[in-house]
């Protein structure tokens, strides 16, 4: 079965002020591209189709290739109205697709549990699916002047948000009915329903908020933030490597000039490593060892700087993302202090905020007895809700 997602972009923006309000980044990420990656990352979803404004082209196909989406099949222009667009897009998507999703991009927080209810909600004794929530509030309707005219049952009306699925070739069929009659609707949905279409609502999400004004915007940013500071994990890493002759001392991807190096399969670096566990203690994904064991002759005498960015890339592809490392390096000699500024540098470039501190062990034990060096790392990490 093949499913295909519109995501509807060309909207003016009028209530927000301006009509790049999809472009506004949060946490150095455009809105559009919130929910473009959710639908990357669903793996029943075949094509993703964006719609926009002509004069945005340029600037979304720029998103696209910085962000290296796979699934978007292509950019459409946008309408006068919302229907317009969604019917642009309608006629030009590939005509064996079964199920199609609209989704408005001004809905960044859209989750991938979301979209996967209303996907499974979908079989062949309904035309569509949509999510919707309860609303709590008095729900009175107005007459001229704002005199109250009456109020609603809320216990009967939902909020409906997006993504709404329908089977695609009875949604294209809607469509072209609705505009040899001149029917236009506030959704996709209403044009199945007038049309006789059953359509099924789903448990909406309250966080799934449409930006409409600025106050909308600043509310995304902050459940965003609170999210985060609610879901931090700390992982600690230890490593230690014995110093022989023969090898070369590298530690923090930088080569020490010393008589000795440090033994190990890979290039032994004992600080990268150290981060390389506590990375993983914080994503919950075990040790080192288990992703790059000392027995896989692809790991011989490897650089452990490319072991820390594969490291990033599983930890990252989960939402975590890390926050601050703090490491200590012991060793009784060479003196490493010089060192460090450039360790810190290797670092930075994959993206890693690091403080690095260097202690000898005051003579004491095998680092004291300069047989080997240790290091340990704690890190703090936040579980990203979004990829």
């Amino acid at each position: 079965m093949k499913s295909a997602v519109i995501i509807v972009a060309a909207g003016q923006g009028k209530r927000f002020g301006s009509p790049d309000k999809v472009f506004v980044e949060i946490n150095n990420k455009p809105v559009i591209m919130f929910s473009i990656q959710v639908f990357e990352s669903i793996d029943f979803i075949n094509d993703i189709w964006i719609v926009t404004r002509k004069d945005a082209f340029e600037k979304t196909e720029k998103i696209i290739q910085s962000f290296k989406n796979q699934k978007i099949k292509g950019i459409i222009e946008g309408g006068r109205e919302r229907q317009d667009s969604v019917y642009n897009a309608l006629k030009a998507i590939d005509k064996d697709t079964d199920i199609v999703l609209v989704h408005d991009a001004a809905r960044p927080l859209v989750s991938k549990q979301l979209v996967e209810r209303v996907f499974e909600t979908m079989n062949p004794d309904v035309d569509g699916v949509i999510p919707a929530v309860e609303l709590t509030d008095t729900i009175k309707w107005i007459k001229k002047k704002n005199i109250i005219g009456g109020t609603l049952n809320r216990n009967i009306l939902r909020a409906v948000q997006t993504p709404q699925a329908f089977w695609f070739k009875k949604l294209l069929n809607v469509y072209e009915k609705a505009y040899e009659e001149g029917v236009y609707g506030t959704d996709d949905a209403f044009l199945v329903e007038i049309y006789g279409g059953k359509v099924v609502a789903v448990q909406g999400d309250e966080k799934n908020i449409k930006i409409t004004t600025k106050d909308d915007l600043e509310k995304v940013k902050i459940f965003l933030k609170l999210y985060e500071m609610n879901n931090l994990r700390v992982g600690i890493g230890y490593d230690s490597h014995r110093l022989v002759s023969g090898k070369k001392l590298i530690i923090g991807g930088v080569e020490i000039p010393y008589e000795k190096g440090l033994e190990g399969h890979s290039d032994a670096d004992v600080l990268i490593h150290a981060i390389i566990d506590a990375l993983l203690g914080s994503a919950g994904f075990g040790d080192i060892g288990k992703h790059f064991p000392d027995t896989d002759p692809r790991y011989k005498d490897i650089s452990s700087l490319i072991l820390l960015e594969k490291t990033l890339e599983i930890i990252k592809n989960q939402g975590i993302h890390p926050l601050w490392i703090d490491c200590t390096i012991f060793a009784e000699k060479p003196k490493l202090s010089p060192y460090i500024s450039a360790m810190k540098e290797n670092l930075k470039r994959i993206g890693l905020n690091v403080n690095i501190k260097a202690k000898t062990n005051e003579g004491m034990g095998f680092i004291g007895r300069s047989e080997g060096i240790a290091a340990q790392a704690v890190c703090l990490s936040s579980v990203k809700l979004y990829p």
